[in-house]
């Protein structure tokens, strides 16, 4: 890799972590969401300023070429990504059922208070 490209590369990933600390900062992003994409930030700096490190971790996974093994950890990396926020969807649309229940229940007893109060 050149040093042009590893420059431009680092700086990219500066604004990219940059971008998401400001978002932290807006209370647009939460930071147990934002930990996971400022670690893989410094993942990538750390990586773009090694020397060979993408080769000798291929290597040592027993990867062919450092593209396949890319791929094969974006693709993990994604998948878990989807559990999670899966997880995190479902957990909301049970509270969610939870608050519609307390809602009827309580509509129901404002409406028999109302007809009581009536009568």
């Amino acid at each position: 890799m050149t040093l042009n490209l590893k420059i431009a590369l680092i700086v990219i990933t500066l604004i990219y972590l940059s971008l998401i600390l400001r978002k932290i900062k807006n209370k647009k992003l939460q930071i147990s969401f934002s930990t996971f994409w400022l670690v893989s930030g410094v993942l990538l700096i750390i990586a773009i300023a090694t020397p060979n490190l993408i080769e000798y971790i291929t290597k040592a996974l027993g990867f062919e070429i450092p593209a396949n093994m890319l791929f094969c950890i974006t693709i993990f990396v994604a998948f878990y990504l989807i559990f999670n926020l899966t997880v995190k969807l479902s957990k909301e649309a049970q509270k969610n059922t939870a608050l519609v229940q307390e809602i009827s229940l309580l509509k129901k007893r404002v409406e028999k208070l109302e007809n009581d109060q009536n009568k």
